[in-house]
């Protein structure tokens, strides 16, 4: 009798220890609360009626905001406030399995004008750093400021999962940047977007800050070949913030824990509530359009995933579009490495 309350005794220690086991960490809970009040779809069709009713600044053409920046640098440097500081850009970039893509040829192709978008800036003091599953057949990945992390954990069986297999892939960024002595400016970026050829050249000659956040920036209709600028940007584009982390900022692993304490947790949280956790600190928002989102290439995840309407078009902002042409490709330099 004794030995079978004994044998009962243990097995419900063991249940409460399997249970106790499954008890969700204190980082997993604060993310699982964000991504819950996270309803994506509601949030764009609040972006979208925003435009239509606020936005102040319409009918400024594409290239008079291009023009912009170019004014800007011309006016540093007449005043003589263009000297760099000394610390390194990093892009941290996630490169989805060619196992979950509609078609492995555009995810290359995407991948390889990011980096030529990238690579061309006119300040070469940067890395960028993919990580993914397979490793991409493209002339640009090995270049010397490229580096090709390979992981070793599956793909994402379900399209729910492409965000965490993404966050994922970050961390093991994170985690290298951190073993290598990295510190400096850390930008996560999409694997098919494109950046301003004088970006790096602005985030190193403004005042050192822990991050800048993109308030305006490029959308792209590959479809259509048009081209306009959107406000609040890092509202719907993941391509949008730069944080400055120390060393020790980034996470000693790729494990959850690994940013519980750590910095780095901001480059892994939802983007449209980036100003939310830079609460108190010294942030910089960006008005230059530096980034492009490239939309309907044919493999976009947020077209996947249902989390933008493919139907999303200049007329939907109340915006004039310009046409995709070669004087707005030479500002983002994609066509010729």
């Amino acid at each position: 009798m004794k030995r079978g309350i004994t044998i009962k005794k243990k097995f419900k220690q063991k249940r409460k220890k399997i249970n106790r086991t499954k008890k969700p960490s204190k980082i997993a809970k604060t993310i699982n609360e964000s991504v819950k009040h996270h309803n994506y779809k509601a949030l764009m069709a609040e972006y979208l009626e925003e435009d239509l009713s606020k936005t102040s600044d319409t009918f400024t053409s594409l290239i008079e905001r291009l023009d912009q920046v170019d004014e800007y640098f011309e006016k540093n440097k007449a005043n003589s406030s263009t000297e760099p500081n000394e610390l390194e850009v990093a892009f941290g970039i996630s490169l989805k399995s060619k196992k979950v893509s509609r078609n492995w040829n555009i995810v290359q192709d995407n991948l390889s004008r990011t980096l030529r978008s990238i690579l061309n800036n006119t300040d070469q003091n940067l890395r960028i750093i993919i990580a993914g599953h397979e490793k991409p057949n493209i002339e640009e990945i090995n270049h010397e400021r490229v580096t090709w992390l390979c992981v070793s954990f599956p793909p994402p069986k379900y399209i729910s999962q492409y965000s965490i297999d993404k966050f994922r892939k970050r961390r093991v960024i994170g985690a290298y940047l951190r073993n290598t002595g990295f510190s400096g400016y850390f930008m996560p970026l999409d694997a098919d977007d494109w950046i301003h050829y004088r970006f790096v050249e602005f985030i190193r000659t403004a005042p050192v800050s822990d991050a800048f956040i993109l308030n305006k920036g490029f959308m792209a209709n590959l479809k259509n070949k048009q081209v306009w600028v959107k406000d609040r940007f890092f509202i719907g584009c993941g391509s949008s913030s730069v944080f400055y982390f120390s060393n020790m900022d980034f996470p000693r692993s790729s494990r959850m824990t690994g940013v519980r304490k750590a910095k780095f947790k901001w480059a892994i949280w939802p983007h449209h509530k980036v100003t939310l956790f830079l609460e108190n600190k010294d942030y910089r928002m960006v008005d230059f359009p530096f980034v492009t989102w490239v939309l309907f290439h044919g493999d976009n995840n947020s077209i996947i995933k249902r989390k933008l309407s493919s139907k999303v078009s200049p007329q939907n902002f109340n915006v004039i579009p310009d046409n995709l042409e070669d004087r707005f490709y030479k500002y983002f330099k994609i066509k010729n490495f």
